[in-house]
């Protein structure tokens, strides 16, 4: 469920997902392709990038499922460059998945960017398991 908190007329939220899985995805931004919501217009399905419209605090939350065949998938959030926190899923043999997924608050100035990013090796299942969403509280 996704919750957001209008400043006058402004509201800043979106969920997004991806289509599809992605496989061998080294050291890519996430282009989340599936929109559900983008009110404010923030999150670019080309660039895979939030740019932040407005100064505030805001809520970013993103998860992760592993393929099979003990592939990990791995998902960092990145603020202006600066690789933060992760959601991290591996699966260990067996016939199952692993999901990962993380929060983080930032205060953000007008401008800044924030995306998903992977790591080496990186095998994760898409709709509706791989998603990112943030809203401006």
């Amino acid at each position: 469920m996704l919750i957001y908190i209008s400043e006058g007329n402004r509201t800043i939220a979106f969920t997004v997902s991806t289509s599809s899985g992605l496989q061998n995805y080294n050291h890519k931004i996430i282009k989340y392709d599936k929109v559900f919501t983008n009110k404010g217009s923030a999150y670019n399905t080309n660039t895979g990038i939030f740019t932040c419209p407005t100064t505030g605090t805001y809520v970013f939350t993103w998860s992760t499922m592993s393929s099979l065949d003990s592939q990990p998938c791995s998902a960092y959030i990145y603020h202006n460059g600066n690789r933060l926190l992760v959601a991290y899923s591996y699966e260990a043999g067996g016939s199952y998945h692993e999901t990962a997924s993380n929060t983080m608050v930032l205060t953000l100035t007008m401008g800044d960017r924030v995306w998903i990013q992977t790591e080496t090796g990186t095998y994760c299942y898409g709709y509706p398991y791989t998603g990112f969403s943030g809203w401006k509280i």
